[in-house]
């Protein structure tokens, strides 16, 4: 809620010019005699000396950044200061003059700019004072010293972009210090205008080399100046003289590429000709503004070179029109395909493959299968997968339907990189044909590309696939497909409803073996009840399928199988799966329950080759525990080396968590091992726990051996 009151305007003004006129008491007032002090202790100050009192004054001006009385009288003084003072003092207050520099401070920093040991600093404090005062102590000190300054002051004239101090600079250029001429160019460059130009003009016409090496650079400053500001005819005049054939090949090649920015017709024959020419630096910029010069019309004229363009070139050419992705270049560029010279027929299938469509499909397949060098066949392959447009995959579908099989094999995996989704029809059809070859090719291709609506074709083609080798491509196929899926719970439907029918066992095991790949819930359902089928064939498979399992999820299963099977094989495979799922995440196990049936497995292990098998296992567990159930085995020769080296890998990854147990274990272990490499990794483990541990008698039984 807002309350207001009424004030009396009687009271109000009287109050409100009491605080206007306290604000500006406050702004005017400041302590002159301690400015004057602080100030004061920069005129002597030398190299070396206490920084102290610089400091103070920085600190006055950043305080004087709202305070313009203040601002304006620090400035005064130091200005008054800076006749008397030391070289260091002087260099400190140009530096403080730079931020805070006006026009009242320029006649001080002028008396500096004419010797040479003050020029820089002078020139630093008044580079940037955007008085007119400044400028005009610059042009004043032109005249009044020597070469060396003259070229610190043009430098910084040209720098500000001086436009009144044309003229003095322009009496310079043809000086007789030739470093005076040349910065003087540089500086008209800068600074720009009609005039600047006609002095650069008469300085590349008069000078020696180097002068009007250097105008022309400058010239070419102008001519950018004047196409950043729309000012594009005179820039392109410019930019045309310096292309000229007299000009040094990398002015040409800066002006050349300065009228490929502009764009335009004019630029085009420049362009052109510049791909001719002699000097291998004018030609590549050329290229290059091949890429970018923008106009109507102007691909068509650069395509038109292209069979001008001579040989060693012309591979340049075509990758510029390439990278343009102008499609009116590609009846050229499919011409160039064809050429003699390998080179360029290889960059011209590369080229198709950023330019074609759908018509590039059957001259890109007659490369791709005729008698063309392997590089030129991988380039049309390629490009192939590169092309755009609608209708190419329906183009090579065709293709595909035509051709050899070595020929289809290629076209289905050009389909595969393209992402073909539409083509799944047709790739369905293939991977029902007997060729191996091509059956193999579009299940690869059916397994990136299918979708869920394609399952049901997909597993019909694999209950009708009789060999095993095109069984098992098939079987990949389904698997990608299925774990693609979004929901997991569906993704073995339609497989399990194949399975519920199907009454031949090679064709049963196959289907289990997809499930084995897709591995959810209703896939292990089904494996756990054909673990259990009479048939040795399917339990078989089903055994193999559940120790492939990604998670640890199988671990109790095959512990079972291991603990009840008759069947020595099925004993060593439910065994061997066991271990490597310890290694995988733990599924709906927790970590009590995996050493729990560690512990019985262990228990259960009736020769040295199911010993060393579950030491090899325990080893990836980083537990406490597992170290309990190794340690014992350590007092075991026979497995000795297998339990050091499990117990080894348990400590290192506890030794953090729990030190104390890892240490003890890797005492152990040097208790009873003579293996050097085992006792210098156990050695490393109880440093990790942040003690050495007492080694030194074992370590002297061993040098003694």
């Amino acid at each position: 809620m807002r309350v207001s009151r009424k004030v009396p305007h009687a009271l109000l003004l009287p109050a409100l010019c009491f605080v206007l006129i306290l604000s500006g008491v406050t702004s005017a007032a400041f302590d002159k005699a301690d400015i004057d002090k602080k100030l004061a202790a920069l005129a002597g100050y030398e190299h070396g000396m206490d920084r102290q009192p610089l400091i103070a004054v920085e600190e006055l001006i950043r305080q004087s950044q709202n305070e313009p009385e203040l601002r304006k009288y620090v400035e005064r003084r130091l200005a008054e200061l800076l006749a008397g003072a030391t070289l260091e003092g002087k260099a400190f207050i140009c530096k403080q003059l730079w931020s805070i520099g006006t026009a009242d401070s320029v006649p001080a920093v002028a008396k500096l700019l004419t010797d040479e040991s003050t020029v820089d600093m002078a020139c630093y404090a008044i580079g940037q004072n955007p008085s007119p005062e400044a400028g005009k102590a610059l042009r004043d000190a032109l005249s009044k010293t020597s070469p060396q300054v003259q070229i610190r002051i043009i430098t910084l004239l040209g720098d500000r972009r001086d436009v009144q101090s044309v003229e003095a600079i322009g009496k310079l250029v043809f000086a007789a210090e030739k470093q005076v001429g040349e910065a003087a160019v540089t500086a008209l460059g800068k600074i720009g205008g009609a005039q600047a130009r006609k002095i650069l003009v008469q300085a590349r016409a008069k000078g020696d080399s180097d002068l009007k090496s250097a105008a022309t650079d400058a010239y070419l400053r102008c001519a950018e100046d004047l196409a950043a500001a729309g000012e594009k005819k005179q820039a392109t005049a410019i930019y045309k003289e310096l292309a000229g054939q007299n000009e040094e090949a990398i002015f040409r090649s800066a002006a050349i590429k300065g009228l490929a920015d502009i764009g335009g017709p004019d630029a085009v024959p420049l362009v052109i000709a510049a791909l001719r020419d002699q000097n291998r630096m004018v030609r590549s910029t050329a290229g290059g503004c091949v890429r970018t010069i923008q106009g109507n019309g102007v691909t068509e004229l650069f395509a038109a070179e292209l069979s001008k363009t001579p040989v060693g070139e012309q591979v340049l050419l075509i990758g510029a029109l390439a990278d343009r992705g102008d499609p009116n270049a590609l009846p050229a560029i499919t011409a160039a395909a064809k050429s003699t010279d390998a080179g360029i027929r290889k960059a011209a299938l590369q080229a198709i493959g950023k330019l074609g469509d759908a018509s590039s499909v059957d001259f890109l397949i007659e490369v791709a299968v005729g008698s063309a060098g392997s590089e030129e066949k991988a380039a049309a392959i390629n490009s192939l997968s590169l092309l755009g447009g609608d209708g190419v995959d329906d183009a090579i579908v065709k293709h595909i339907q035509n051709s050899q099989s070595n020929v289809r094999a290629q076209l289905i995996q050009v389909l595969s990189d393209r992402n073909a989704v539409g083509a799944v029809a047709a790739l369905l059809a293939e991977a029902a044909q007997p060729g191996p070859r091509v059956r193999r090719a579009a299940l690869r291709a059916l397994g990136k590309l299918a979708g869920e609506k394609d399952l049901p074709a997909l597993v019909e083609i694999l209950v009708k696939t009789e060999d095993d080798s095109g069984r098992i491509d098939t079987e990949r196929a389904v698997v990608a497909v299925c774990l693609r899926i979004t929901d997991e719970n569906k993704r073995a439907d339609v497989v399990l409803a194949a399975h519920k029918v199907e009454k031949r066992v090679a064709v049963r095991c196959s289907l289990l073996r997809v499930l084995g790949g897709i591995a959810n819930g209703k896939a292990l359902v089904t494996l756990v009840i054909a673990l259990k089928a009479k048939d040795p064939v399917v339990s078989d498979t089903a055994l193999r399928a559940l120790a492939k399992w990604p998670d640890a999820t199988t671990a109790g299963i095959l512990l079972e199988t291991y603990s009840q099977t008759q069947n020595d094989v099925h004993r060593l495979l439910s065994l061997r799966g066991f271990v490597r799922l310890l290694a995988l995440p733990a599924g709906s196990h927790s970590a009590h329950d995996t050493l729990e049936m560690c512990r019985l497995a262990m228990g259960l292990t009736r020769d040295l080759q199911e010993k060393k098998l579950m030491l090899s296992g325990l080893a990836n567990l980083a537990d406490p525990e597992a170290l309990t159930i190794v340690e014992p085995f350590l007092q075991v020769e026979s497995v000795r080396a297998e339990a050091a080296t499990a117990a080894i890998r348990i400590a290192r990854a506890i030794a953090k968590t729990h030190p104390e147990r890892a240490r003890t274990a890797m005492n152990k272990l040097l208790a009873v091992s003579q293996n050097r490499d085992l006792r210098e990794q156990a050695k490393e483990v109880i440093l990790q726990t942040g003690t050495t541990g007492t080694t030194a008698e074992q370590d002297k039984k061993i040098e003694e051996q």
